[in-house]
């Protein structure tokens, strides 16, 4: 599949929302919004490539497609969570050492989001993401190769009803459960997913002069949805997934800038270690949100950029496999 640099733009500025809201700074209260644009890039490209493959050989090689998923997310998170418990009696020692070894182990193997409370260790709480990801990527070709039995109206209209439902289910989540116990859950949270998925079906490019609405729409939820946990519910969820998946159809060239277009590339690894780094920089006395954002995005982005060019990237070359062309 032809690579599109301006989902890498995309990721990148999500990764910087999502950074900003972290380290706290005043201004973008509806930074974690951001999450769920990369979920629409996510349910966009894994759905392209299944599309692909299912065109060439008439299905979907499930356990590959697994293995793939596992071999470009798990090396970046391995490392990660390892030096995070070889640093834990340093840094983090107020918290018992089974907690630590707990919730590395839910990360590790994308549980997280299910079973890791509020009361569990904060420094791994960001990777629920990556665990909604992966269980949705677990579900997604079966139901895709079910989907695709259908007429094309047919399947919109099946992936249109899957994004209604989760929406559906997370309004009445956030009105009857405890954030922690909706917000990270696949079965509330998936619709950024199923949403890009759609988009990946029909593929359709639109002009990039809708990419101004766009920002404007994500600039307005970034701005005025704070965690009121029902209100982003009801409504910021759905914007900037509507938002994520305008930008994701119109492809605008300034997002494919090469900064930027290099920044998305080491956003899997800048969400990885900004949000341990940070927990640390908050816990030093009199450091506000500045200080805090410099030094998580500073020393996060060295970290990922010597994971990726010196770890990550050998999973990717030919030798390791013969589909390479499948990675996202």
């Amino acid at each position: 599949m032809e690579h599109i640099g301006s989902l890498d733009g995309l990721r990148a500025l999500s990764a910087i929302l999502i950074a900003t809201f972290h380290a706290a700074m005043p201004g973008l209260p509806g930074g974690y919004l951001a999450v769920d644009v990369f979920f629409v890039i996510s349910g966009y490209l894994i759905t392209r490539l299944l599309l692909m493959e299912f065109g060439r050989t008439g299905t979907i090689a499930y356990r590959a497609f697994v293995f793939r998923r596992l071999r470009r997310l798990w090396p970046g998170l391995l490392f990660m969570l390892a030096l995070y418990l070889f640093l834990t009696p340093w840094f983090f020692s107020t918290i018992s050492w089974s907690r630590h070894w707990r919730d590395a182990a839910l990360s590790a193997l994308y549980l997280i989001n299910y079973a890791s409370s509020e009361d569990g260790v904060a420094v791994l709480r960001h990777t629920w993401s990556l665990a909604v990801e992966m269980q949705f990527y677990l579900l997604w070709p079966p139901l895709l190769i079910s989907t695709l039995r259908l007429p094309r109206q047919g399947a919109i209209v099946a992936m249109l009803v899957m994004y209604a439902g989760v929406s559906a289910w997370r309004c009445w989540s956030s009105a009857n459960i405890s954030p922690w116990g909706f917000y990270p859950h696949m079965d509330s949270h998936s619709s950024g997913l199923i949403l890009g998925c759609l988009l990946g079906y029909i593929n359709t490019r639109i002009s990039s002069y809708w990419s101004l609405p766009a920002i404007i729409l994500l600039a307005f939820c970034m701005t005025f949805f704070s965690t009121g946990w029902q209100s982003s519910a009801y409504y910021g969820f759905t914007l900037a997934e509507i938002g994520a998946g305008i930008l994701v159809l119109s492809q605008p060239r300034w997002l494919g800038v090469a900064p930027l277009a290099w920044l998305g590339k080491m956003s899997y690894g800048l969400y990885l270690w900004h949000y341990p780094i940070m927990h640390l920089a908050k816990d030093q006395e009199g450091w506000e949100w500045p200080q805090v954002l410099l030094l998580g995005c500073g020393v996060a982005l060295l970290l990922a950029t010597l994971s990726h060019y010196l770890l990550e990237r050998r999973f990717y070359q030919p030798h390791f496999s013969r589909q390479r062309k499948g990675l996202a």
